[in-house]
């Protein structure tokens, strides 16, 4: 048996894709790799808080399978979708690329008819506050479904409310030690949050505010959930915040944990698939297009990567592929737990060699082996 070696971790969005999280723990398990402080955004703040909760990578893999935010029918996305049949509309007076079409799409003020002299002038600013209209007009999922289903899993553990979870290692950017924390996106700030943290802006107390809920602010992709509504009340005036997926800003987080010799950070990013030619020809592309733009529109200047990057191919399945047969959920999984052994072996490697005693150990470990 290994000697245990701790780490803070952070993992990236992925949608359905983050099946493969299941993997990568499974060979965490093997390398006996633990983790103290966890950040993740999207899929990665569901698998996140289901390991934060103490589950194993067989109980995750489990879980994962039950995922379903409900079914949908092809031929009626364009109705269940608004936004599909304007942006559709849109392309026809475009003579530009459909990646363009859809960045001015997703700027243009919504109020306006399209016509040729409206492309060429349009306040750049409405990017935020065009996914939070078009969203709220029709998505695909039903958010309350997916924080009901969080919230159940996690209620099995014990875990409903970020102060079940101040079991981590406080630091520098984890003041109160939360062991599972999330970004999600602002979108009438513009702006980045930290959850829990950052929700004492808007008068929450993050000790009580609930995972799921903040997993759901998370997961909440522009057009397939709509945002959440955060009210808060300064004085006498209410306040009403429209919060969407970390991911539109930001898909890998490594900012909100701490990188030390003590604890070092080992980060996962799901890649593959993202960079296809964007299409607007039906009106499944142009579902799939949209979601490919409004992710990491904007990365912070001050987002590093870790000293220990996996990257789990996920090529094989789209962002939207919900029903997955077993044959790709395998997939998913065995890349992830084929990355996860990769970088686990190197991680174990060069920890032994600044740790003495992990050296010994492995030492005594070969011998009795040998024996």
């Amino acid at each position: 048996m290994r000697q245990p070696i701790y780490a803070n971790l952070v993992l990236s969005g992925g949608g359905i894709r983050g099946i493969a999280y299941s993997g990568i723990f499974s060979a965490a398990e093997k390398y006996s790799i633990y983790f103290k402080n966890i950040a993740g955004v999207s899929a990665g703040s569901i698998a996140g808080s289901f390991v934060a909760a103490g589950y194993n990578a067989r109980e995750i893999s489990n879980l994962m399978d039950e995922c379903n935010f409900g079914d949908f029918k092809i031929s009626e996305i364009a109705n269940k979708i608004p936004a599909i049949k304007r942006l559709y509309d849109f392309s026809r007076y475009s003579r530009i690329s459909p990646q363009d079409t859809i960045d001015r799409f997703l700027q243009v003020p919504t109020i306006l008819n399209f016509s040729d002299s409206e492309l060429s002038d349009f306040d750049n600013r409405g990017f935020f506050s065009n996914i939070v209209q078009y969203s709220k007009e029709g998505c695909l999922y039903d958010g309350d479904a997916l924080e009901e289903w969080v919230h159940k899993c996690l209620k099995k553990r014990g875990i409903i409310t970020f102060g079940d979870l101040r079991n981590g290692a406080k630091d520098k950017v984890n003041p109160k030690g939360y062991k599972m924390r999330m970004t999600a996106v602002d979108a009438d700030r513009k702006k980045v949050i930290v959850l829990p943290d950052d929700l004492a802006f808007y008068g929450y107390d993050p000790n009580k505010f609930s995972v799921a809920t903040a997993v759901r602010m998370s997961c909440s992709v522009p057009f397939a959930f709509k945002p959440v509504k955060l009210i808060s009340k300064d004085s006498k005036i209410i306040h009403t915040y429209n919060i969407v997926d970390g991911g539109v800003l930001d898909n890998f987080p490594t900012w909100i944990v701490e990188n030390t010799k003590r604890l070092p950070t080992i980060g996962f990013r799901l890649i593959g698939g993202q960079k296809k030619l964007l299409s607007l020809d039906t009106p499944l592309s142009i579902y799939k297009s949209l979601l490919m733009s409004v992710h990491d529109v904007g990365i912070p200047n001050d987002n590093v990567l870790p000293d220990y990057l996996g990257e789990v191919d996920c090529s094989s399945v789209g962002f939207l592929d919900m029903d997955l047969d077993e044959a790709q959920k395998r997939i998913l999984f065995f890349n992830g737990k084929a990355s996860g052994e990769k970088l686990f072996t190197k991680f174990r490697r060069v920890y032994a060699k600044k740790t003495p005693s992990l050296s010994i150990f492995n030492f005594r470990e070969r011998i009795r082996w040998v024996k």
